[in-house]
């Protein structure tokens, strides 16, 4: 018999792979469907949408929030740390995502970051959370991307133990 309290919180993978998405009249990023099946599944809906380096905005499940929240409080020794927790303030808030997998992103956050009237980039992030890409933020990734040596990140991947 198995004596191991059985956990509240369901096993849920973040879906991967990136997706593109805009902002609607209303503020809103619409995420695809693998996220509003992610949501679901969680045991809260809520979320907090910010950024902590003031370039990419990230949709955080609210309980992977709290984790990040007391990592910044606890090295807030770091000058990194320090403004990263402010930028997040700052720029953050809280919200919820709707039945339709819509999530409001604040003013403040779309206009420091660029974000409305143009393509976006949706990707899942550290398993944790949900990067939301600027088209000049996608444009950096992808330059950094074709200045990349194939063979010499394949290898630096092996050496690193890569499956």
């Amino acid at each position: 018999m198995d004596d191991q309290p059985k956990s509240p919180v369901p096993v849920v993978e973040m879906p991967r792979g990136m997706s593109r998405a805009k902002i609607d009249d209303k503020g809103r990023i619409k995420l695809p469907a693998g996220f509003l099946h992610f949501f679901d599944a969680l045991p809260e809906r809520k979320v907090f949408v910010t950024s902590t380096d003031g370039r990419i905005a990230e949709i955080y499940p609210i309980s992977a929030w709290r984790e990040m929240e007391k990592f910044l409080i606890a090295n807030r020794k770091l000058d990194s740390a320090r403004r990263a927790l402010f930028t997040a303030g700052r720029l953050g808030s809280d919200c919820e995502v709707d039945t339709q997998g819509r999530v409001t992103v604040n003013s403040e956050l779309r206009a420091e970051l660029g974000l409305d009237n143009q393509e976006l980039h949706v990707e899942p992030y550290n398993l944790n959370r949900i990067r939301i890409l600027s088209a000049a933020m996608f444009k950096e990734s992808m330059d950094d991307f074709r200045a990349a040596d194939p063979k010499k990140d394949k290898d630096e991947l092996l050496a690193a133990g890569m499956p």
